[in-house]
């Protein structure tokens, strides 16, 4: 948190601009205290507990604001368009939107580029929480004490305030050309994330330069384990092929297996429903994977997946498996003479049984919503 307030001073000197998101599992674990707290320390600071796309990039654009977002989750996670207007103010060579304005609709463009936070119960929607640092907020124990922020005493904060500011003015031009070295853990976005923070340790020196990178890569292994619900999905599809060692499978015996692991969300994947083969078909469309006519062994043809079909998606998604604990698969998938009667993911299998429910600068419109938008509902549900 301290290297995020001087980075929101220092922001004109970043290329890239990390969300600060403040998550608690549950009401009353600080989330507004914290942002109170920020609110202080931090420069132009707008908070608000709702706000609409619009007044988010006018705002951007006339004030110049550190924006302080409170109690998202109860907006935030089924309103595209904001996500998108958020979504695009990460990286500022593209922080922008456009839309019309007046009465000849002459299109125009709004900066989106400005520090942002957001506290919310629960987790942050997969592409805003790949644009974030996080702060994971647990309740304190009865015999742990803190000093109460007292709300009629805040003006306390403003001479820190005023020094971060001057902090980063003195030290501007020196955080432009910063080269940071980036632990080797971080993937690319949260190699983005952390650079500009990473050059305000090294410039601060002492101990933050190893405090900064010892939390970047805390982060980061926290982050490897909270994948998305599609890259889930390719792990457990992976895991089914390699316990079975086959190189085919048909959609319902997928379905099957899946809605047996109780420890993920598939038996339960929307509305207290299993996951059906349709909604697998949607989740993997993105990857370039659709369902077609396979023979498993000694048995008709059905709607299922070849193992080679996923080779890609597995190399590049996924990290490798201990060769110690791999099985072996048939090597080969398919030309047993039989074509995919569909290529839509999207179109019923009218062959195979359906599993019993009880078992187991960016633009972003108006008024239209995104293409895929369903899809990515149902991931995120």
């Amino acid at each position: 948190m301290a290297l995020w307030v001087l980075h929101a001073h220092a922001h004109d000197a970043a290329s890239v601009s990390p969300i600060l998101a403040v998550l608690s599992p549950e009401k009353r674990f600080g989330k507004t205290t914290v942002l109170t707290l920020v609110q202080a320390l931090t420069p132009r600071a707008l908070p608000t507990s709702n706000i609409t796309s619009a007044a988010l990039f006018r705002a951007v654009e006339g004030w110049g604001p550190t924006l302080l977002i409170d109690e998202a989750d109860t907006f935030l996670r089924n309103n595209e368009e904001l996500r998108g207007v958020l979504n695009s103010g990460h990286n500022r060579l593209t922080a922008c939107v456009v839309r019309t304005v007046g009465d000849g609709h002459t299109p125009a463009t709004f900066r989106t580029w400005a520090p942002k936070a957001i506290a919310l119960i629960g987790l942050l929607p997969d592409t805003l929480a790949d644009r974030a640092v996080t702060v994971a907020l647990r309740r304190k124990r009865p015999d742990e004490r803190v000093e109460q922020l007292r709300l009629d005493r805040m003006n306390e904060f403003e001479p820190l305030r005023r020094q971060a500011a001057r902090w980063a003015e003195d030290n501007l031009e020196a955080l432009r050309v910063a080269d940071p070295d980036v632990p080797f853990e971080l993937h690319d976005r949260a190699a983005d994330n952390w650079r500009a923070m990473l050059a305000i340790a090294d410039r601060a020196g002492g101990h933050w330069p190893d405090v900064a990178r010892r939390v970047a890569r805390a982060a980061a292994a926290t982050s490897d384990q909270e994948d998305s619900a599609r890259i889930m999905l390719l792990e457990d599809i992976r895991d089914i092929f390699e316990r079975r060692g086959i190189d085919r499978l048909p959609s319902v015996e997928i379905v099957g297996d899946l809605v047996e692991m109780e420890h993920r969300s598939w038996p339960e994947w929307k509305e207290v429903k299993p996951i059906t083969a349709r909604q697998i078909a949607s989740l993997l469309k993105p990857f370039r994977i659709s369902p077609g006519s396979i023979r498993p062994s000694g048995e008709k043809t059905a709607k299922g997946y070849y193992l080679s079909a996923f080779e890609d998606a597995f190399l590049s998604y996924l990290p490798p498996i201990d060769p110690t604990q791999q099985h072996n698969p048939q090597e080969t998938a398919p030309d047993d003479g039989f074509q995919s009667d569909t290529r839509d993911p999207n179109v019923l299998d009218r062959e195979s049984p359906q599993p019993a429910a009880s078992n187991g600068c960016v633009v972003v419109s108006d008024e239209i919503p995104e293409l895929g938008a369903e899809e990515v509902r149902e991931a995120e549900l």
